[in-house]
């Protein structure tokens, strides 16, 4: 797990805001604060400026609450704003356990997606249901899964969000100062316990793999995915901390056309439907793989989104 954050909170969901430093000269008595230490914010007011000390950058805010969600995660809860304290000790420890599982790419249950699913006799298995409602929304992800998470029918509702996984960084570096800070990814780990899972032993095969040549595979990546039950939920869309809710996460890395296209020109260059035709192959299997992981989990109500960087995002979500 990251360390706990060692610099001053910021708050939640607050920007940090600077004003410009004055044209005004600054002053020459001894002591006085410049223009510019005026202007700070109130935490830097107190910082000494000079060779030993350079001026300090405010943190991004979204990193702020990266760190504040980590904190909380390992102090085992939090409290939401009407004073109640939530407790997910227990969560965290089953997702660094046996609620935290690794699917590599050659296992051999996914790799049969297209068939329909069998039970242990053998015997092809019968869904509950026929029928498929798909809704199209225009929220995150993390909104969507705490709406349908909040009226999920227990036990015969089970929610499973699709996390669109960064090749060799848990959580998409959510809490760093280089993450990727915007990313549907980090906006789930800043949000929910999830960062326990992808830091876990179980998870790291995943981001090892995808530091080697072959799972890096010119941009298509690889299949292998983490599959983490019951994360908690523990923030809301406005990074506010809000009422525990339970979903199943699927962390898997969409193929990055862009990357492909880069690493084939290297290689001597490819017609372009010929290469498009490639990412979309890939990206079905891969899809293909993620839905048949979410149906023998039992989770049933889905929250996808779009999967796949680099392209034409028509062509795959038509598909």
């Amino acid at each position: 797990m990251p360390p706990p954050p060692t610099s001053r909170q910021r708050g939640t969901g607050q920007r940090i805001q600077r004003n410009r430093a004055s044209s005004t000269p600054r002053s020459s008595a001894a002591g006085a604060p410049s223009n510019r230490q005026s202007q700070l914010p109130g935490a830097y007011t107190d910082v000494q400026r000079g060779p030993s000390h350079p001026p300090v950058e405010p943190k991004d805010p979204l990193q702020a609450i990266g760190e504040e969600t980590v904190l909380a995660i390992q102090q085992g809860g939090y409290k939401t704003p009407d004073g109640r304290r939530q407790t997910i000790a227990e969560a965290c420890q089953q997702l660094q356990g046996p609620g935290t599982r690794f699917h590599s790419s050659d296992n051999i249950i996914l790799d049969n997606w297209r068939r329909p699913p069998t039970t242990s006799d053998g015997a092809t298995a019968v869904s509950g249901s026929d029928t498929i409602d798909v809704h199209f929304r225009l929220q995150s992800t993390l909104a969507a899964a705490r709406e349908w998470a909040w009226s999920a029918r227990a036990p015969y509702e089970r929610i499973g969000v699709l996390s669109c996984a960064h090749p060799t960084v848990p959580g998409g570096g959510f809490n760093t100062s280089t993450g990727a800070f915007k990313s549907q990814e980090a906006s789930l780990n800043r949000a929910s316990n999830l960062s326990y899972a992808l830091f876990s032993p179980t998870a790291a095969p995943f981001y090892s793999l995808h530091k080697t040549t072959q799972g890096i595979n010119n941009g298509f990546f690889s299949n292998a995915m983490v599959y983490a039950q019951d994360v908690t939920l523990v923030r809301d869309d406005f990074h506010e901390w809000a009422f525990p809710l339970k979903v199943d996460v699927v962390n898997a890395t969409p193929v990055d056309a862009n990357e492909v296209q880069r690493a084939l020109v290297k290689q001597g260059g490819m017609p372009k439907e010929t290469m498009r035709k490639l990412v979309r192959e890939a990206l079905e299997e891969r899809m293909g793989r993620i839905l048949r992981l979410f149906e023998l989990e039992g989770d049933n109500v889905l929250i996808l989104t779009g999967f796949g960087a680099g392209m034409p995002p028509s062509l795959i979500i038509a598909r």
